[in-house]
């Protein structure tokens, strides 16, 4: 990994030094920065976040964890070859857990939830016209754990979130297109809608619709041929 010049890092800790350090290191992860079968060099980032190993090496330890990073023995972390069709592989498992996490809280989601959902969605709009895809991803992120949330199986949330973490790189690059973000958008509002009327079934079918759509450009739009 070639040291990036200070200022393309994030300067001010949002939360805890090792959460700012975990979220610099995956951005730039994320940006193709080192590329898939590259090593990340711990010594490396220390210099150019102006940080001490402790955090650092935490972060690639985490981020090994999540996937983003593989650990290879006797020689540090490196990002992982693995192909967009072998990431693709996770989603219709994430497929069938949203959808049973959307059954189950459907009728258990509040007013307040509903709200929040409005917002998130209102949000992730802003940041579509901002081109800003990372905030998209993450808002769309939050838009999906919500649901998951409020199932009322914390088992099933805990893993939705761990298995979507995996799929980071499959997200930024659909989100780089404004129309798909702009789909997703419009989804999750008719969405919405169905569930305030109390249609949990068409809810349900517009919720496989949107991951069955998304899973179709994710495979198109990197070349892997249908079954």
């Amino acid at each position: 990994m070639a040291t990036q010049p200070r200022s393309s890092w994030p300067q001010k800790p949002p939360t805890t030094l090792g959460q700012w350090v975990y979220q610099a290191v995956r951005d730039q992860i994320l940006a193709g920065h080192p590329g898939p079968g590259e090593f990340i060099r711990e010594q490396e980032a220390t210099a150019a976040m102006g940080v001490s190993r402790t955090p650092v090496r935490e972060a690639f330890a985490r981020l090994a964890t999540e996937g983003f990073l593989e650990r290879i023995p006797h020689r540090g972390f490196r990002v992982p070859m693995e192909s967009f069709k072998d990431l693709l592989e996770l989603y219709p498992i994430v497929s069938s857990l949203e959808l049973l996490a959307g059954e189950l809280a459907f009728p258990r989601l509040r007013e307040e939830d509903l709200t929040r959902l409005h917002q998130i969605n209102v949000e992730l709009s802003d940041a579509m016209k901002r081109q800003d895809v990372r905030a998209s991803v993450e808002l769309n992120n939050q838009f999906h754990a919500l649901l998951s949330e409020r199932s009322g199986n914390r088992r099933l949330a805990e893993l939705l979130n761990d298995v979507r973490s995996q799929l980071s790189r499959l997200e930024m690059w659909y989100y780089s297109r404004s129309e798909r973000t702009e789909r997703s958008i419009r989804q999750h509002d008719e969405l919405l809608r169905m569930i305030e009327n109390g249609n949990h079934e068409r809810a349900l079918d517009l919720l496989k619709m949107n991951m069955a759509l998304t899973y179709t450009a994710l495979r198109e739009g990197n070349g892997v041929e249908g079954e």
